[in-house]
C-alpha cells in the first residue's frame, strides 16, 4: 500500500519517529551524541507544529529546522535496509519520506506562507 504523503501523515509519522527511535530519551544516547538528537527532535518537533498549521514559538527557525532535517537521513542512515531489521525498515522507509517531506515543508514555508 504506498499512501501519498501530506502534511497530516508527515507529522503523525515524525511523532512516530520520535518515540521509535528514542530521540527524547537522554539516556538510550552517548553524552556526545545526544545533543545533535535533542536538536533534530527540537526540528522535528517544530515542523510536526507547522506540519498541522500550528503557530510556532520557536526557539529554532525554520529555515534552521529544515537544514537538520535535510542531514538527519544521512547521519542516521535511514535509507540503507542493512542497518535496520527487515521488520522495522518499511516504518524506516515511511518515516524517511516524512522527514524528507518536513525539510521541503519548512522550506517552501520560509519562502513564504501561501495564507
Amino acid at each position: 500500500m504506498n499512501t501519498q504523503m501530506d502534511p497530516i501523515r508527515a507529522a503523525r509519522l515524525l511523532e512516530k519517529w520520535i518515540t521509535f527511535y528514542g530521540m527524547d530519551d537522554r539516556g538510550a544516547w552517548p553524552p556526545e551524541d545526544y545533543p545533535y538528537v535533542e536538536k533534530a527532535c527540537e526540528a522535528m518537533r517544530l515542523a510536526i507544529e507547522v506540519l498541522r498549521g500550528n503557530p510556532v514559538n520557536q526557539k529554532m527557525d525554520i529555515r534552521k529546522a529544515a537544514s537538520v532535517l535535510e542531514e538527519w537521513p544521512t547521519i542516521h542512515s535511514m535509507d540503507d535496509p542493512n542497518v535496520w531489521s527487515p521488520m522495522d525498515f518499511p516504518f524506516v522507509r515511511n518515516a524517511l519520506e516524512a522527514v524528507t517531506f518536513a525539510a521541503a515543508f519548512l522550506k517552501k514555508q520560509q519562502a513564504g506562507p501561501s495564507s
